[in-house]
């Protein structure tokens, strides 16, 4: 199978190439769960529920989640699921070809996927994208949600998005939204970036770029990092 990209691998080349390659190239950093990383999944899991049963269907949430802002936000988002012909997908896959068709996670012509908290869908009206953030607001580039509601233009065949991030221990909503309808102008640095990772690849050229992770980075003494 051909490199697959992602949200996630396509984030780790926009902060330093050299730490893409050993995450996804080389494979010199094998993923671990962190404590947060191990938390963050607890939550995801409690709003899967909520969001497919109601919040009161979630006997314990974890400790810090703002649950009086998750039961407005999961109310309003289960409203909508009684509007006719709109559907709820939680944990979805969605996964597009070089051609932008819709495939298999696992095809062997995958090219880009992501997989989204959770998706609504009004057919032939509009998606709303939805991820489920711990801590504080940070994320307001949308980088992650931007590429998803890409994907869901084909997988859906809605040109009209609306992404949003719901922080759930702040209590703390962002959103925006994205029209497709007359090209791929609101997603362009996405497929820039894109072409610069498959020239990368291609090249076998993936310098180290400094930025506010790097004391953190187990590549520091490695070969072709910083040095910081």
């Amino acid at each position: 199978m051909a490199f697959v990209f992602s949200p996630s691998n396509m984030s780790t080349y926009k902060q330093c190439p050299r730490r893409f390659q050993a995450q996804s190239i080389t494979k010199e950093l094998p993923w671990r769960a962190s404590e947060q990383k191990s938390r963050g999944t607890l939550v995801h899991s409690c709003m899967e529920r909520a969001l497919q049963r109601g919040f009161e269907d979630v006997v314990q949430w974890p400790e810090n989640v703002n649950t009086q802002y998750v039961q407005t936000v999961v109310s309003n988002a289960r409203e909508m699921l009684k509007l006719p012909g709109v559907k709820l997908y939680t944990e979805h896959e969605m996964c597009l070809t070089n051609a932008w068709k819709p495939t298999g996670w696992w095809d062997s012509d995958a090219y880009l996927r992501a997989k989204a908290d959770a998706i609504i869908v009004a057919p032939g009206e509009m998606v709303a994208i939805i991820d489920t953030k711990t801590g504080k607001v940070w994320d307001r580039d949308a980088f992650q949600l931007r590429v998803e509601c890409l994907i869901a233009k084909y997988i859906f065949g809605v040109d009209k998005a609306k992404w949003i991030y719901w922080y759930v221990d702040s209590g703390e909503t962002v959103s925006g939204d994205i029209d497709l309808e007359a090209g791929l102008y609101g997603v362009e640095d996405i497929l820039t970036l894109m072409r610069d990772m498959t020239a990368s690849i291609n090249s076998n050229y993936f310098p180290a770029k400094r930025n506010r992770f790097c004391r953190f980075c187990d590549l520091k003494d490695k070969p072709g990092a910083c040095g910081l």
